[in-house]
């Protein structure tokens, strides 16, 4: 095309400049950086417009150190003094990759007057700040947003914006509260995002979920004091959590002031209300707004009901959810395997396996086939009820005429015989396993090899470990645990450590039970400065002991008599807010009741001192 212009009209620097724009956004680096050359070749000087979007090229293409050294180097050597554009298309850059403390310090070279006269604007500063919060560095990001305030930089409508959603996503919704009062002191008028912001971060607050929907509420109605007209999405989100807390009365009026302000209801908002009347039964207003969705023209299909189902079945209303196939069938919308699996599931989960049983009769009684989920989830329900012979006679079942049982499904039986204490059944099952070439996984292996071992086949299920070991399959850290705690159990405490020391060599590392396993032989055998030692090891390796670790190596210390180490853990379970469990707590009523508990008292940190 350049070739072609040569002869007819000469292009220019803007003809030029064009062509790299073009070039750039197609990501095609190479053809503009070839016209980059062609106006150095002219002898033309280059400005900051085409610099920029060979700077917004490359950050595109994720080749920021190039960007970085064209940006403090190459500019400056063709007398281009970068502007705040070419500093704000980097920042951008490095925040996109998630590399804000490199944008931070771009920033810091613009605002300490490196950055030749170009100091930051309310876009860098807002670049940044984002990208902070987006990398969950929260305290970063708003140390910046007060840094930007003391510059003399006005935060505008998407500084605050970005602020306020960053701290309700961390949970701090009263500082981000704070945030919000301090816009509008300083005249800066919220936008609907603002509010958005603020009632999602109040609905998504876990904690004091009524007042947190009060405030929800409020912020809600201040926005047309701001001459703010709430939209669908702010209507959706209250709407959705009034809903799920049960106040589905409060969620109609919203509903109704919504239609009444003009505003048009979505899938979403039919979906939250239908659940909540769901929720107290109000079938005939549920089944009257079905019919005023589709009168709107929105489409409901078997998907949307499924949804509703499963949150149903989640909160444990799986009547509710049940009666729900009825309102499908009168609004002709068909129910398919996935509705029937969601209310299986569900009545599993309720203990109701009996009723999860009849529907697999009702799906083929109208032509639904129930698939390996439908059985498994049922099996499961059998054995975790402890109904071993209802799960067999469901695997024949499966066997005849079902689908093929998998490898979840002998799974799932042989826990269930393993749990029930049936093992000369489930060493024959897995025989018949390894006969019939039914594939396992590493989840059946640690079945079986558990099983062994709480049947005090250690022998046994250590030979089968190192038949794993030897086929060079991908472990799992569990498999570990079940083998180092059988033969801590067993007394053979050298192959255990052993087994221990090799657990790198698979590429694996030791978790909180494992360290777990350790400690408490560790403490059995009074070995207490390898002891500290583990616990150095746990540390090295990013592995923070838990609430169970913790309450069994305060047990295992109590049962030594060992109360001044006892008092040590305890005192670590309350710097990381952990519970007392209750056997621990029972041991130490039991430490209160013996004659010498004076004296052993002051080991103790002061809240468990009980009154004798």
């Amino acid at each position: 095309m350049v070739r072609e212009c040569s002869d007819k009209v000469a292009p220019d620097r803007c003809t030029y400049s064009i062509l790299i724009g073009c070039f750039c956004r197609m990501g095609r680096l190479e053809h503009g950086f070839a016209v980059f050359g062609l106006i150095l070749k002219t002898g033309w000087r280059v400005n900051h417009i085409v610099f920029n979007q060979l700077l917004k090229g490359l950050c595109d293409a994720k080749r920021l150190d190039e960007a970085t050294n064209i940006l403090l180097w190459r500019m400056p050597e063709f007398g281009c003094t970068p502007n705040v554009v070419s500093y704000n298309t980097l920042v951008k850059g490095f925040c996109n990759e998630n590399r804000a403390e490199e944008a931070l310090e771009l920033l810091h070279v613009m605002a300490d007057d490196q950055g030749l006269s170009c100091p930051p604007d309310v876009v860098s500063y807002n670049t940044v700040i984002n990208g902070f919060f987006r990398e969950g560095q929260v305290d970063k990001a708003y140390n910046l947003f007060l840094q930007m305030i003391d510059r003399g930089i006005p935060p505008d409508v998407v500084t605050y914006n970005t602020v306020i959603d960053g701290l309700c996503k961390a949970q701090v919704v009263d500082r981000a509260k704070a945030v919000f009062q301090q816009m509008l002191d300083k005249g800066v008028k919220p936008s609907n995002g603002t509010y958005n912001c603020l009632i999602h971060g109040y609905l998504s607050t876990g904690k004091w979920k009524e007042a947190m929907i009060d405030e929800a509420v409020c912020i809600f109605d201040k926005m047309r004091q701001q001459g703010l007209s709430p939209n669908v999405v702010n209507y959706g989100a209250l709407i959705d959590a009034l809903c799920k807390l049960g106040r589905v009365d409060d969620a109609i009026l919203k509903f109704n002031q919504m239609i009444n302000e003009g505003a048009t209801p979505d899938i979403f908002i039919f979906s939250s209300l239908v659940y909540g009347l769901c929720t107290v039964e109000k079938w005939e207003k549920a089944e009257e707004l079905v019919f005023e969705m589709l009168d709107q023209g929105i489409r409901l299909d078997v998907v949307v009901f499924n949804t509703l189902m499963c949150d149903l079945c989640r909160e444990g209303r799986v009547m509710e959810a049940q009666r729900l196939i009825e309102l499908m069938l009168r609004v002709g919308v068909r129910p398919d395997v996935i509705s029937y699996n969601t209310l299986v599931d569900g009545h599993c989960l309720t203990g109701r396996t009996d009723e999860a049983a009849k529907l697999l009769d009702v799906m083929v009684s109208i032509g639904l086939k129930p698939n390996e989920f439908t059985y498994n989830t049922l099996l499961h329900g059998y054995c975790k009820a402890r109904r071993i012979d209802d799960a067999y006679s469901l695997l024949r079942e499966m066997l005849m005429n079902g689908p093929t049982p998998d490898v979840v499904t002998y799974n799932t039986i042989l826990h269930g015989l393993f749990q029930t204490g049936r093992f000369s059944e489930a060493k024959e099952l897995y025989l018949n396993m390894i006969n019939s070439r039914t594939q396992w996984d590493m989840y059946t292996y640690n079945i079986i090899l558990n099983g062994l071992c709480k049947n005090n086949c250690v022998d046994e299920a250590f030979k089968m470990f190192q038949s794993l070991c030897s086929k060079g399959l991908q472990l799992h850290i569990i498999t570990f645990n079940i083998m180092i705690g059988a033969l801590l159990k067993g007394g053979k405490k050298e192959d255990a450590m052993d087994l221990f020391a090799t657990i790198s060599a698979y590429g694996l590392v030791p978790d909180v039970e494992t360290y777990c396993l350790i400690a408490e032989n560790l403490i059995k055998e009074g070995s207490l400065e390898e002891l500290g030692v583990l616990f150095s090891a746990m540390e090295e390796n990013g592995t923070a002991p838990n609430s169970r670790m913790l309450n069994a190596l305060v047990r295992r210390f109590l049962h030594r008599g060992d109360i001044s180490r006892a008092g040590a853990y305890l005192s670590k379970l309350d710097e990381k807010n952990f519970s007392l469990e209750a056997s621990t707590a029972s041991m130490l009523i039991s430490l209160y009741s013996r004659g010498e508990y004076q004296q052993l008292a002051k080991s103790l940190p002061e809240k468990y001192r009980f009154p004798h």
